[in-house]
């Protein structure tokens, strides 16, 4: 299952020489363009309660290649699910309620650095990316949705919190779900952040806003529809001119949560031919868990397809939940769609027999003899005239 909570960072540049900033400023643009995230995340090491809810390995080791070119001290803090007194194991916040109803729980804000932060933390919503991806949005940005039914009880009324070097706090939490919440799963976020300044090798001042996310699924009672739909189904087959010879099949189609509940999936594809040939690729991608509404635009290659003229393409969908969601009704998605795969070279040849037998049926009827018409022959006569 793909994660959901994840780190989120936003990154802006100016540089005290004229040559350094344009170059910092074109390499931050390719990382941005690149969908590259420059955070700092709590080791795993450290709490592992906490790490579940930061960045991948991938953006960890781009964090230390940014830290290694810059000067100051870094900063590793981190925020998860808690008790009262301590932090506990859960992966994420989640939440289930009727609608009207409030209820509280804890987070816990942890610095595990030597130096001290102070970090906003607030709640936001969840917003469906590209791939099937899920995000959050930026403090500016919230308006309603289940940040807004969150919260965050942060000391003395701030919407900061200031932590000394290894040190933690933790933060109450209420939720309120309003009388009319529609049914199934609400996702948002409860986040950290933080703003920072270092000096990068080339002098240039960067200026960084870290973040760390920690997910909130709310999963509101009545109807659960979990759902998922394949659309657009497609192939591209290149047709091989020699029939013993195969080729390779792409499927191209769109998966789509159209149910109320965070859903995913393992897809596999066939193809099936005419006299009895397949090939297929067995979970060939995983589909990401979605947000209700969300989608993803996958391409499988199938390789080893032999043509035999009428061809069927299939896809189906192995169901992914949300680790300890118990869903009713989940079943097998699939799609089927039919395409031609043409051998040219014996179609080709059969096109140039009909022809020649075509040509010889012709060239035979216009050879044979026309038949005599039936009856007497007509008698000519003449008629004279005296001069």
């Amino acid at each position: 299952m793909r994660r959901i909570a994840g780190p989120i960072s936003k990154t802006s540049t100016t540089a005290r020489p004229q040559r350094a900033r344009l170059w910092l400023a074109a390499r931050l643009t390719v990382l941005m363009l690149a969908g590259i995230s420059i955070l700092t995340a709590v080791p795993a090491s450290a709490a592992p309660a906490l790490a579940r809810s930061v960045a991948s390995g991938a953006v960890q080791e781009r964090t230390a290649a940014l830290a290694s070119s810059t000067s100051g001290p870094a900063a590793f803090f981190g925020l998860g699910p808690s008790s009262a007194t301590k932090i506990d194991n859960r992966p994420y916040f989640a939440w289930g309620s009727t609608p009207g109803a409030a209820f509280a729980d804890y987070a816990a804000v942890v610095n595990f650095g030597t130096q001290p932060v102070t970090l906003q933390v607030f709640a936001t919503n969840a917003v469906s990316l590209a791939h099937g991806g899920t995000g959050f949005l930026p403090q500016g940005r919230i308006l309603g949705g289940p940040a807004s039914w969150i919260t965050l009880h942060l000391p003395g009324g701030s919407s900061t919190v200031h932590l000394g070097p290894k040190s933690q706090v933790i933060v109450p939490i209420t939720v309120s779900i309003p009388k009319n919440a529609p049914p199934g799963d609400h996702v948002g976020a409860i986040v950290a952040s933080l703003t920072s300044s270092a000096v990068a090798k080339n002098h240039a001042k960067v200026h960084l806003i870290q973040q760390v996310a920690s997910r909130t699924v709310i999963r509101v009672s009545g109807p659960i529809h979990p759902q998922l739909s394949v659309d657009s189904l497609s192939v591209e087959y290149n047709d091989p001119l020699n029939p013993a010879s195969s080729s390779t099949a792409t499927l191209r189609f769109t998966v789509r949560n159209t149910g109320n509940v965070l859903l995913g999936g393992k897809e596999s594809v066939a193809v099936h031919g005419l006299f009895g040939g397949s090939a297929s690729v067995t979970n060939a991608a995983q589909i990401p868990i979605m947000l209700p509404g969300g989608s993803t635009t996958e391409i499988v290659k199938v390789h080893g397809v032999y043509p035999e003229l009428l061809m069927h393409g299939d896809v189906t969908i192995k169901p992914l939940v949300v680790a300890g969601q118990d869903d009713p009704g989940l079943r097998t998605y699939s799609a089927s769609v039919t395409f031609w795969a043409i051998p040219w070279i014996p179609v080709a040849i059969l096109i140039v027999i009909v022809l020649l037998i075509v040509l010889l049926i012709w060239r035979r009827r216009r050879r044979r003899p026309s038949p005599a018409p039936d009856g007497p022959a007509p008698v000519a006569s003449t008629t004279g005239v005296e001069a």
